[in-house]
C-alpha cells in the first residue's frame, strides 16, 4: 500500500470544518455596495515544484477565525467587482464569480461605525471606492503566502502539538516559496497583503476629515505571543521572519511597533494609524472589528 500523502494528512488535520455562520442570510449580487468587505475561506493548496502548501487553511489554523482571504468589492457598469489579482502579482478588480470561487464560504461585511452605515452621510461610499482604485496595479500577495507569514508571526503558537508541527512543516514550504520567488521576481514593490488593501482602502477613504472611515482592531484579543515553543518551532518563525524582511525591510520595525501596541493599555486600534502597520493586520481582526457588521453571505459559484 503506498504511503499516505503528507499534503492530504495538512489538509485533513487543519480542516476548519462547517460555515461557522450557517444563519447569514444569501444575498444576491445586486445586493452589494461599494466599500462591503468579503471575507473568505480558501480551499486546497499552493504547489511549487514538488511543494505543497496548503495556504489558506494554514492561514485558518493559525489565525484562530473563520476566513484567510480579504477583499473589497466596487459597483463597476453596474456589476460587483472583487478587488483581488488581475494579473500575476496586481491587485485590480476581478468578476464577482472570480473572486469568490474556490473558497469554501464568502462572508459579507459592511462598515458600521458610530451608528451609521456606508451610504449614509458621514460615510458614503465614493471616498472608499477612489482610496481602493488609487492601489490599482500595486503588487498584492495574490498567493496569500505573505499573509500566512504574518498571521504565523503574529498569532499564537498552536497548543495542539500535532496542529503545530503541521503547521510547522507547512510554514516551512511557505517560506521556500516566498524565497523562491523573491530569487526569480521582483515581487517587493510596495507588496500588500489582502487585509492591508482592506485596512488602506478605509483608512485612506477622506469625507469631513481624515481616517474617519479607520477601521477599528482589538489589539488585546489575542494576548501576548507564546515564545515556549520548541526549538524546531522557533526557528521555523526566525525562517518566516527572514523572509518577510527580504519583501519589507521596514518589517523588524513594524514588528517591534506591534509589540509595543500589545504590550500598551491600548484596545480598539485604527488599522493604518501609527499603532497598527496595515501588513500586520490578520483576518480575524477584521472579523473581530467592532467597525464591521455581518450582514450576509454570498452563493459560491461552481
Amino acid at each position: 500500500m503506498p504511503d499516505r500523502d503528507p499534503t492530504a494528512d495538512m489538509i485533513e488535520q487543519l480542516d476548519p470544518g462547517p460555515d461557522p455562520y450557517p444563519a447569514l442570510p444569501v444575498m444576491p449580487p445586486e445586493a452589494l455596495r461599494d466599500g462591503d468587505v468579503l471575507m473568505m475561506l480558501g480551499q486546497g493548496y499552493s504547489r511549487i515544484g514538488k511543494l505543497p502548501v496548503p495556504v489558506s487553511l494554514l492561514i485558518r489554523a493559525l489565525d484562530g477565525g473563520a476566513y484567510s482571504h480579504s477583499a473589497v468589492v466596487s459597483i463597476i457598469d453596474g456589476e460587483p467587482k472583487v478587488w483581488d489579482h488581475s494579473a500575476d502579482w496586481l491587485l485590480g478588480p476581478v468578476s464577482l464569480d472570480d473572486g469568490i470561487r474556490n473558497h469554501a464560504w464568502c462572508h459579507v461585511y459592511r462598515l458600521f461605525k458610530h451608528g451609521e452605515h456606508v451610504g449614509s452621510s458621514r460615510y458614503p461610499s465614493a471616498p472608499i471606492v477612489k482610496a481602493l482604485a488609487e492601489r490599482q496595479g500595486d503588487a498584492y500577495d495574490t498567493k496569500l503566502l505573505l499573509t500566512a507569514g504574518v498571521v504565523a508571526v503574529v498569532s499564537r503558537m498552536p497548543a495542539n502539538p500535532h496542529v503545530r508541527e503541521l503547521a510547522r512543516r507547512a510554514l516551512e514550504a511557505a517560506v521556500e516559496v516566498i524565497n523562491w520567488y523573491l530569487d526569480r521576481k521582483d515581487i517587493r514593490s510596495s507588496m500588500l497583503i489582502c487585509t492591508a488593501v482592506t485596512g488602506l482602502s478605509y483608512w485612506n477613504a477622506v469625507n469631513a476629515k481624515p481616517h474617519d472611515y479607520a477601521l477599528e482592531v482589538d489589539i488585546q484579543r489575542r494576548g501576548a505571543v507564546d515564545d515556549h515553543g520548541s526549538e524546531d518551532w522557533k526557528r521555523t518563525i526566525a525562517k518566516v521572519k527572514a523572509a518577510l524582511s527580504r519583501v519589507w525591510p521596514d518589517f523588524p520595525d513594524d514588528l517591534a511597533r506591534f509589540r509595543k501596541t500589545q504590550a500598551s493599555n491600548a484596545h480598539w486600534v485604527e488599522v493604518g494609524g501609527q499603532l497598527l502597520p496595515v501588513n500586520l493586520v490578520s483576518p480575524s481582526d477584521l472579523e473581530f472589528s467592532r467597525t464591521l457588521e455581518r450582514v450576509g453571505r454570498l452563493h459560491i459559484p461552481q
